[in-house]
């Protein structure tokens, strides 16, 4: 068979496509050999790493050892570590077994110590609020009543410790005014001066005496807040400014308190003997302590020690510099302070002139709305006024009255 020429030129064509495409075959099949061997050996090389075998000898001792270096210092580490826990947990159980077993044995009186200083320290942080009602009753602090129909001066007065107190003092312009005495007037643990009012202006009828009511700093008008040590400097700061007035006779200074101020006036009385002429304290107790066992009458109360308190007003000790003529009126009906207190302080008393008027109707408040009152109080004082002249100082006289 015989091609023409075109025939022969295709032939030729395809013959020259056919080679080029079987070496480029080739060449894909060689560059992928070379690929996978390349592959090949890195993952060999990769598998060969950190084999001691395929390290030099020196190589593979060294690593060898330090390899047993770590583990023995892994070793250590690990056994020091429960060692200690090991020790630690011993040396906790042999601590708690100790107050396991005072726990087991004590348990009932830890447990009684815990409820006894867990009450004393709310009694002493909430003391302030159980003790002193200067809001009592409402807007006592923002309104004080005045007398009406009499001549009095509302007077404003600062204590040593800056604070500003309020006072009203009610003169007697009747026969003898200048030679009148003065009662210096120390109210209850509530309201303020012009809740007293009603019992001034009888005192000042009955007993032809000059009257000053005094609000304690944090009541009615009066400034700060009221504390034990702030209501003795209060009271301080009253006489002080009595002894400033021209027009008050100073050797005749009573001092009447009602409750709280009984106890207010038994203080300013032992630290103030030579000024003052005598005392009269109604319806008043021995001391904080002692009120708040009769009051809260369970066990732990009676045995606080004073430091529990923080404010004590310890009359049954005071009442002992208390030489001066000395008045106690108790009201046996008081359902606050028991009466017998009032006794007690009259027994503790030292003075050479004391009474004790007994009211079996009076109630803690309301003891001077009995019939005798005032004839007691009037009495007493015109002894104590007596007492003054020389053949009368050196006698002794105590006497209980019950009306």
């Amino acid at each position: 068979m015989s091609w023409s020429p075109r025939g022969q030129g295709l032939m030729g064509l395809c013959g020259t496509v056919a080679t080029a495409a079987a070496l480029r075959l080739e060449e894909d099949d060689e560059e992928r050999r070379k690929r996978r061997g390349a592959t090949l050996l890195r993952g060999a090389r990769f598998r060969a790493r950190g084999r001691p075998r395929n390290l030099p000898a020196s190589l593979r001792y060294l690593r060898r050892a330090t390899m047993e270096k770590s583990w023995m210092l892994w070793n250590f580490v690990e056994r020091w570590l429960i060692a200690l826990a090991s020790w630690s947990w011993a040396l906790c159980r042999i601590s708690l077994l100790p107050l396991i077993v005072t726990f087991h044995l004590y348990g009932g009186i830890i447990l009684l110590l815990l409820i006894f200083i867990s009450i004393a320290g709310i009694l002493y942080k909430f003391q302030d609020v159980l003790l002193y009602f200067p809001e009592q009753p409402s807007s006592s602090r923002l309104y004080v009543p005045m007398p009406t129909g009499i001549p009095h001066e509302n007077i404003f007065i600062r204590t040593k410790d800056g604070v500003r107190l309020n006072l009203i003092l009610i003169r007697y312009t009747g026969d003898n005014s200048p030679y009148s005495p003065t009662i210096i007037y120390f109210h209850g643990n509530a309201g303020n001066i012009g809740h007293r009012l009603p019992n001034a202006l009888l005192m000042l009828v009955n007993l032809k005496v000059n009257l000053l009511l005094v609000d304690y700093r944090g009541y009615g008008k009066s400034e700060g807040e009221a504390s034990e040590e702030g209501l003795y400097l209060d009271s301080e700061a009253v006489l002080d400014y009595v002894m400033t007035r021209p027009d008050l006779d100073k050797t005749k200074i009573f001092l009447f308190g009602r409750s709280l101020g009984g106890a207010v006036a038994i203080h300013l009385a032992s630290e103030n003997s030579h000024r003052i002429s005598a005392i009269m304290v109604e319806n008043t107790f021995l001391s904080i302590p002692h009120m708040a066992s009769t009051l809260f009458s369970f066990f732990p109360m009676r045995y606080l020690p004073l430091w529990c308190y923080k404010n004590k007003f310890l009359s049954y000790r005071k009442i002992s510099q208390c030489r001066m003529p000395s008045l106690f009126i108790s009201g046996l009906s008081d359902q606050l302070i028991p009466p017998v207190m009032m006794k007690q302080l009259y027994e503790l008393s030292p003075s050479r002139t004391k009474r004790l008027a007994i009211f079996p109707d009076g109630t803690h408040n309301d003891t001077w709305q009995c019939q005798g009152y005032f004839p007691a109080l009037e009495q007493f004082i015109k002894e104590v006024i007596k007492s003054h002249s020389p053949e009368e100082m050196t006698k002794t006289s105590s006497s209980v009255t019950i009306i």
